[in-house]
């Protein structure tokens, strides 16, 4: 019996992963090799299918984590921003303002650190969604040349479709 894998084996442990760490080795030697590759028989053709689809599910383990973070990021300067504006006291202790609280809090290096982090972040989960949208695109076009060369060349008929096969190819 094969040991059981659960949703949070995808997501992790932690709230906040290392994403900058993510490994995106085998993605870009996917991506390298699907753009200097053509298909030249069916068999290639899927092969190339089964590498792009590889590389997409290593990018959804990795969005998971990203979006995970993202969230954690978020609610982190939110509350982070309120700690700072309901600490902060006017310096010469004179009466403190709403209006000086909120600045505190928007200005606070504290919320700058995690503002960046957030940026990161978001930044990262822009980049994997692009390369997940690239590898996905290329299934679908290594599919349909797989798909062209079943019809034209193999004889195979799939769909609705009543064009007459090509005679000599079988």
């Amino acid at each position: 019996m094969s040991q059981q894998v659960r949703l949070g084996d995808f997501l992790g442990d932690e709230l906040e992963e290392d994403f900058v760490n993510f490994d995106l080795t085998e993605i870009q030697q996917v991506l390298e090799k699907l753009q200097n590759t053509d298909a030249i028989d069916l068999a290639h053709a899927e092969l190339l299918q089964q590498q792009a689809l590889r590389g997409a599910d290593i990018l959804t383990e990795y969005l998971g984590k990203i979006v995970k973070t993202v969230g954690y990021l978020e609610a982190k300067v939110n509350s982070t921003k309120n700690k700072v504006s309901l600490d902060y006291q006017a310096p010469d202790g004179a009466r403190t303002t709403l209006d000086m609280k909120k600045w505190a809090g928007e200005s606070s290096p504290e919320v700058e650190q995690v503002q960046i982090k957030l940026a990161k972040a978001k930044g990262s989960k822009l980049v994997l969604e692009r390369k997940y949208e690239i590898l996905v695109k290329s299934h679908h076009h290594f599919k349909d040349i797989a798909q062209g060369l079943r019809r034209t060349i193999l004889g195979y008929s799939q769909g609705t479709t009543t064009e007459k096969v090509p005679e000599g190819y079988e």
